[in-house]
């Protein structure tokens, strides 16, 4: 008696490519569906409202927010002698300016300078300070420096002073041209790990990122203007060229 014996017969090359093709495909799809899930579930960063913040960091119904720059940088800080003990003196940030679609758009340089690549900049001072987050840089709300030129007469920028002409220090074109008000918010790191130092005149560089909301007056021609003509494609400026101090570059304010 005779037994019939099973032959399994190997699969054809076509075959085998057709069934690892689908399985690969199957595999890309399950993927795809992943991440949309997670882009779904992922809202885009909003800044806080100026009705949130500190009271008196707000900018107000007279300012218009013509759009918000992220930074990523570091804080400089020199040690400085105050009395008998030797403590860490901010002494401003070095940071890069990123829009919404991050693209890299200016910089953040020491003496409150913001400067774009269009070779436009605004120089700031603190107005108002808030310690809204432990740990961190303080949030801030900024106004343009202004400088007392002599030789100059009244300027489209400027009123006469008893000094002399008080302008804003700041370019008179470019997308910093209209800048009025600037609010440092959502700041992380930018503090040293201990506030004394032991080597005075030494020097410390502390990571820190921030949100900077920008504004011009409402009703300016230039509110709320996009910022497409801030050109990607320049090199940072450089703020320390010539001796390597920034007022080499740029003019220092007054005040």
């Amino acid at each position: 008696m005779s037994t019939a014996r099973r032959v399994t017969r190997p699969r054809s090359t076509s075959a085998v490519l057709t069934a690892n093709r689908t399985a690969h495909a199957t595999r890309l799809l399950a993927l795809g569906v992943a991440l949309l899930g997670t882009a779904a579930c992922t809202t885009p960063y909003l800044p806080p409202a100026d009705a949130d913040l500190p009271v008196t960091l707000r900018a107000g119904p007279n300012q218009h927010l013509d759009r918000a720059l992220t930074a990523r940088g570091q804080s400089l800080y020199e040690c400085r002698r105050d009395g008998k003990a030797l403590s860490w003196s901010r002494e401003g940030d070095l940071a890069t300016l990123v829009d919404a679609q991050r693209r890299s758009v200016g910089t953040v340089a020491p003496g409150g300078y913001f400067v774009a690549y269009d070779d436009s900049y605004v120089a700031t001072k603190p107005d108002a300070e808030a310690q809204v987050t432990a740990g961190t840089l303080v949030w801030a709300r900024l106004v343009p420096r202004h400088r007392i030129d002599e030789a100059q007469g009244r300027g489209a920028n400027g009123a006469r002073g008893a000094h002399g002409v008080t302008s804003v220090y700041r370019s008179g074109t470019g997308s910093f041209a209209q800048t009025s008000l600037i609010q440092r918010v959502d700041t992380t790191g930018g503090l040293p790990p201990n506030p004394l130092c032991t080597r005075e005149g030494g020097t410390l560089l502390v990571p820190f990122s921030a949100t900077y909301l920008i504004y011009s007056p409402a009703g300016n021609l230039l509110s709320g203007a996009p910022p497409s003509t801030i050109p990607t494609s320049h090199a940072s400026p450089n703020p320390w060229a010539g001796n390597g101090h920034l007022e080499s570059a740029l003019p220092l304010p007054n005040d």
